[in-house]
């Protein structure tokens, strides 16, 4: 049995079910985020496409964690999972996401006023970018996802719930990440990437463009953080 009645491979039904998602719902909610982080960091098309596919790839990480759990404990959900019991994760989750945010959008806002008081120095990359590691990993894009994959779509908890009396904790592993990719194969990785391409087509303001996407970051953070706290 699958979760798409049509289908009988409950693993190529996750992947269709997370590719539908993906379609609309998870491009909707995702996008502003993932735009703002491009808008800040500068980035052109292929350093768009790069930020997307490193958030996702976040996002899948969380799923893959999140499907692991339920697989472990597998007894305790059935008797306990509920409504009830998901709604508080949800929200500390939130919490999570939005402090991240918030951090993230602070930290671009830091990295750009500290390239105008010191450009008078030569600087070897214009472009302000998000943080990144020695191998140009971008840690930014992908906690951001991290972040925002530990709330729970509805569509995934409806996955993994259904998974409980058959699926192994690799099983549950291997649900998620499938649901996971197939929100990734989503129009959100183009999007990403014309979002860098638009941006970076106007170079005269590439400056206010950063700050504006910084500065959406700390918006949605701080939005984000404070319906969690109010729903607690």
């Amino acid at each position: 049995m699958s979760l798409i009645p049509q289908l009988s491979n409950p693993y190529l039904g996750a992947l269709i079910g997370g590719l539908t998602y993906g379609l609309a719902v998870c491009t909707a909610t995702c996008l502003p985020y993932v735009a703002s982080y491009i808008a800040g960091t500068g980035a052109n098309f292929r350093k768009g496409v790069g930020i997307t596919l490193t958030f996702n790839s976040g996002r899948i990480i969380a799923y893959a964690l999140i499907g692991g759990l339920v697989g472990l404990f597998s007894g305790l959900f059935r008797l306990f999972v509920s409504a009830s019991t998901i709604s508080p994760f949800q929200m500390y989750s939130s919490i999570a996401f939005g402090i991240v945010t918030i951090i993230i959008g602070g930290y671009i806002l830091l990295k750009l006023k500290t390239k105008t008081t010191c450009n008078a120095q030569p600087i070897p990359n214009p472009r302000v970018n998000g943080k990144t590691g020695r191998f140009g990993f971008d840690y930014g894009a992908f906690s951001l996802g991290l972040s925002r994959g530990l709330i729970i779509c509805p569509p995934l908890i409806a996955l993994l719930i259904y998974s409980l009396p058959f699926a192994s904790p690799l099983g549950s592993v291997g649900l998620a990440v499938l649901f996971g990719l197939g929100t990734t194969i989503s129009p959100i990785l183009l999007l990403g990437g014309l979002t860098g391409w638009l941006l970076h087509k106007a170079p005269l303001f590439k400056k206010w463009l950063s700050i504006a996407g910084a500065g959406i970051l700390i918006l949605l953070g701080t939005v984000t953080l404070i319906t969690a706290i109010i729903q607690l």
